[in-house]
């Protein structure tokens, strides 16, 4: 315990609180009598109960203290005292808040993941608005490096001053700069995955397909490879890294998995046609040598699939069941070691989450910079496969 020892008969004594809670400071002021026994002992009683200092020296101690009107920020110290510069609730100063709800599966994931990538570098707390964290949590596994992160509905009550920024693609840089903000919600899209890569991994991790996902998934995989590999075991299906660890090395093929988005974008003039498909699966099977290329396909229109891509001269290509969910499919696709994708934001994460060799289509959104929508590992597909460019 800290030991005041007074200069003079009569001296202003003030003290801060326990480490462990800097950002709420006790201050007790009081005249100490060198002379008064009695007066030490009280002032040193009080101050114990205060400041509870013996707590140092425990071998875990939980503290709960407030910042910025009500956000919990808990701290467990393991039997030393922390300084300022360790205290993670010092470096609680900011908050990012996701409410808005516009779009499909593919636009949530970018305003999560944009959210998400904006308050770990920022050290913030993250609000999701319940129905989008529950629409979310219904297809993935949605597990955050630590928990303690969320902003509770009480405490987002408890905000003011929050600044709304709105952008469709656009990377927002100057939200990564040391206190850029101080409480922001994001509005419109954030379809830059700029906002969000330095954290690629946990981001994976966080769209993990749920184990009703992966047993169908597994499930699957196991029918459509039993002609080729009938001695094969079945595929685990306890955790996707496990599942997709499998799904890469027990067949001795390489796996392409290929979007194609078409009901509303056809009539605007969005949609890839068919000669793209074709020029990019060419590209994968001369690349991959043909015998061990296999094709994976996913779409809205998945009828559209089976007459163009279904024939017999197509054998190599598996079109996901009608009765996969959306979650199925993406999750399916995100096991294949290479992407082909067309527009749109649900093509981006099943090759954004697949990672290796992805080609995208020439075509795709205009308003968006593609330095700040694709990764430079998204390569572009031009009008014949001799444009086509080794991907990094």
């Amino acid at each position: 315990m800290n030991s005041f020892v007074p200069k003079t008969s009569s001296q202003q004594i003030n003290i801060i609180k326990n480490p462990t809670q800097l950002t709420a400071k006790a201050v007790i002021s009081t005249t100490i009598s060198a002379t008064t026994k009695s007066t030490i002992t009280t002032i040193s009683t009080q101050i114990t109960t205060i400041i509870n200092l013996s707590n140092l020296t425990s071998t875990t101690t939980r503290t709960t203290t407030t910042i910025d009107r009500g956000i919990p920020c808990d701290n467990v110290s393991e039997s030393h005292q922390l300084n300022a510069s360790q205290n993670p609730c010092e470096k609680v100063r900011c908050n990012v808040i996701y409410r808005g709800s516009g779009g499909r599966l593919g636009n949530r994931m970018f305003m999560y993941a944009s959210a998400y990538g904006l308050a770990r570098t920022q050290n913030c707390r993250l609000y999701v608005a319940p129905p989008i964290l529950t629409e979310l949590s219904a297809n993935f596994q949605m597990m955050p490096i630590d928990s303690k992160m969320y902003l509770s509905d009480e405490d987002y009550s408890k905000l003011y001053n929050i600044e709304i920024k709105s952008t469709t693609c656009t990377f927002q840089h100057e939200l990564l700069r040391p206190n850029a903000f101080k409480n922001i919600e994001l509005g419109g899209y954030w379809q830059s995955y700029l906002h969000f890569d330095a954290f690629r991994e946990e981001i994976r991790d966080i769209f993990t397909g749920r184990n009703d996902t992966l047993g169908r998934v597994a499930n699957y995989f196991n029918y459509i490879t039993q002609p080729f590999c009938p001695t094969c075991l079945p595929l685990p299906n306890t955790t996707q890294k496990e599942l997709r660890q499998a799904f890469r090395t027990r067949y001795n093929i390489t796996w392409v998995g290929i979007h194609i988005r078409r009901l509303d974008f056809h009539g605007i003039g969005y949609a890839s046609d068919t000669n793209y498909i074709y020029r990019a699966m060419t590209y994968f099977r001369r690349r991959y040598h043909d015998q061990r290329v296999r094709f994976l396909m996913a779409s809205d229109d998945k009828t559209y699939c089976h007459e163009v891509f279904g024939k017999n001269r197509f054998k190599k290509v598996f079109i996901l069941p009608h009765d996969f969910s959306q979650a199925d499919d993406l999750i399916a696709l995100t096991l294949c070691h290479h992407s082909i994708v067309t527009g749109g934001t649900y093509g981006f994460w099943s090759a954004y989450l697949a990672g290796g060799d992805v080609l995208h289509d020439i075509k795709y959104q205009a308003v968006c910079a593609r330095a700040d929508y694709y990764p430079p590992w998204f390569v572009v597909v031009g009008p014949t496969i001799e444009k086509i460019h080794k991907v990094k």
